[in-house]
């Protein structure tokens, strides 16, 4: 079979497949949100304002942006705000592990989000993930 037959015929069907295991790969094993690149998602992407991350120590929750940790350590206020843009275990686990500096005892790390059914009207708030050692 010669090249420009081959290429005619199997040439975008490999480059979509390329394309489609390059995204999962960052997906996977980095920070991308499986709705970008490429414009896949462009118009289910999630708003970052609606998800909430807490400390939950013993039986205490603590949200993380209400903490004097946000407002005076610029890493720790960032490792926030990218849970709450996508809230990977990944990523609640970098914050675990730099909230572990600071406090020594057992702690869990969650993110939540508001959600609101329109045929009862009613607002309720459902755990979308979280990490603990």
């Amino acid at each position: 079979m010669k090249i420009a037959v081959f290429t005619k015929k199997y040439g975008v069907p490999l480059i979509v497949l390329i394309w489609a295991l390059f995204q999962m790969g960052f997906t996977k094993f980095g920070d991308l949100n499986p709705w970008k690149l490429g414009g896949y998602g462009m118009y289910s992407d999630y708003h970052p304002d609606s998800y909430f991350v807490w400390f939950q120590i013993d039986d205490n929750k603590v949200l993380a942006r209400k903490t004097k940790l946000f407002s005076t350590n610029a890493k720790f206020r960032q490792l926030v705000l990218k849970c709450r843009s996508y809230p990977s275990t990944n990523n609640l686990k970098k914050l675990h592990a730099y909230f572990k500096h600071t406090n020594k005892g057992h702690f869990k790390v969650e993110a939540w989000r508001l959600n609101f059914t329109s045929e009862s009207l009613k607002l309720n708030q459902v755990l979308v993930n979280s990490y603990e050692e």
